[in-house]
């Protein structure tokens, strides 16, 4: 059994529980895994999968608001186009008026069809996350650590007052140049918002944002991150994963709604304050909001759960064990009544709500027929089948992008897919990395499990 091993279900070792998510000082213990309980259980042993380059805050806030601003720009482009460099063409401007005669008695030129005042509210909601971040770390760059939950308290209610200022006031402005009815097309995703959090400010400024979460000083920066305990208290390891499901449910909230977000006010909030004699390709515009939505997706995605999150579901799972339901007549089968307090081996009958269940983990900690436990080991038992199905998908969209891409000739539409591309080819280089990298560790744990149960 390794040193760093701690059983829990020692009642006379003078040591005080151990904690449901480790600190950094354990993540080393509790990554090689081993050991058994005072019954001689097998626990599972865990490869930890290598440290790979992930993407800060800062970073992924960077590349978020660079790819919501220019494929904002790609719309705009796709409503206003223009045929500008051609030698028949009568403006020399990107940008055109649909009715030229309107252009003609007003004396202005073919960008006022664009309201500022709507561009000013869209890269509000847009800059949000990026300058939320980047004053967050330089005022945690200067504070001492102690004062950093309260200087990111100030710092959201402050911007949150300066973005509502912003907000309103183009809100206001907008209003003067169309019906009061577009208004709500501006404030919808609010309500949206309060359905889904509340009134609690952090989601609005902060993609992963827990206070349930450990935070913890690296080299000057913040994690936030849950870790796996490898523990022998069959209650112990259900809290466990009863909090990895709800963080893991918190994280798909944000990520829906975020990515649904920025394609809203992105892709379809210019299409809906255009003027009403403006003609342009409702297909091509709506076709632009879908793949920017399904890029802010599966970026987000890769952002709030990276591998090594993954591998902490997993090492859960493992611990967290599973259930079969035996069915038909298997009454005179020896077996135990299922109790909460026992880590019961593989291949262990019990019986529990009048039912009869084997025990198919390694370990089983589970509650036989609670659906929470049993979806929980089916997808995190091998996290690669999970990542191996979200590469599938994004290859596929990578893939329909290029196909569409020979099709087009349009100059507009050639550079909105060439852009959109880059971004998506990112991500499919870190989903496909990381899928290699867990088929083959898992491949090599799963053998080690193999051997170490005698199989």
């Amino acid at each position: 059994m390794p040193s760093g091993r701690r059983n829990l279900s020692r009642s006379g070792s003078g040591r005080p529980p151990q904690p449901l998510f480790a600190s950094v000082d354990d993540v080393g213990k509790s990554k090689s895994g081993g050991g058994s309980s005072d019954s001689g259980m097998i626990s599972p042993k865990h490869i930890p999968v290598p440290t790979l380059p992930h993407d800060s805050s800062m970073v992924f806030e960077v590349i978020m608001f660079v790819y919501t601003v220019m494929a904002t720009v790609l719309q705009f482009v796709h409503l206003y186009r223009s045929v500008w460099w051609l030698s028949q063409s009568y403006t020399r401007y990107t940008i055109r008026a649909p009715v030229d005669d309107i252009v003609l008695k007003m004396g202005i030129r073919n960008f006022y069809l664009i309201d500022p005042y709507l561009v000013g509210f869209i890269g509000t909601i847009l800059a949000r996350r990026f300058i939320y971040n980047g004053l967050c770390k330089i005022l945690l760059t200067w504070s001492p650590p102690s004062v950093w939950p309260v200087v990111q308290q100030l710092l959201r209610l402050l911007l949150l007052g300066v973005v509502l200022t912003c907000l309103v006031w183009c809100a206001y402005h907008i209003m003067q140049n169309h019906p009061i009815v577009n208004i709500f097309y501006l404030c919808y995703p609010i309500s949206v918002y309060f359905i889904l959090f509340g009134l609690t400010i952090s989601p609005f400024f902060d993609v992963m944002s827990h206070p349930s979460l450990i935070i913890e000083e690296t080299k000057g920066r913040i994690i936030s991150k849950p870790l796996h305990s490898c523990s022998t208290s069959p209650q112990t390891i259900r809290e466990e994963v009863d909090f990895l499901k709800t963080d893991f449910n918190n994280r798909m909230k944000q990520i829906l709604f975020s990515s649904v977000l920025n394609a809203y006010y992105a892709g379809f909030v210019p299409c809906c304050f255009a003027q009403s004699y403006l003609y342009y390709d409702v297909y091509w515009a709506t076709q632009h909001l879908t793949f920017v939505w399904l890029g802010c997706f599966t970026m987000y995605l890769v952002h709030c759960y990276p591998i090594k999150y993954y591998d902490t579901l997993h090492q859960a799972a493992l611990h967290l064990g599973k259930w079969a339901k035996i069915e038909g007549r298997s009454c005179h089968l020896p077996s135990h009544l299922w109790a909460e307090s026992t880590l019961w081996h593989q291949g262990a009958l019990v019986k529990h709500c009048k039912e009869l269940y084997k025990a198919e983990g390694i370990s089983n900690a589970a509650e036989p027929g609670n659906p929470t436990h049993t979806r929980f080991y089916a997808i995190f038992n091998n996290p690669s089948v999970l990542l191996c199905s979200l590469g599938g998908f994004q290859l596929s969209l990578v893939i329909l992008q290029v196909v569409i891409l020979v099709r087009v000739s349009e100059w507009y539409q050639v550079m909105s897919l060439t852009l959109l591309l880059v971004a998506n080819y990112y991500t499919l280089f870190k989903l496909a990395r990381d899928y290699l990298i867990c088929f083959r560790v898992y491949k090599a744990e799963e053998m080690l499990q193999d051997k170490a149960g005698g199989g």
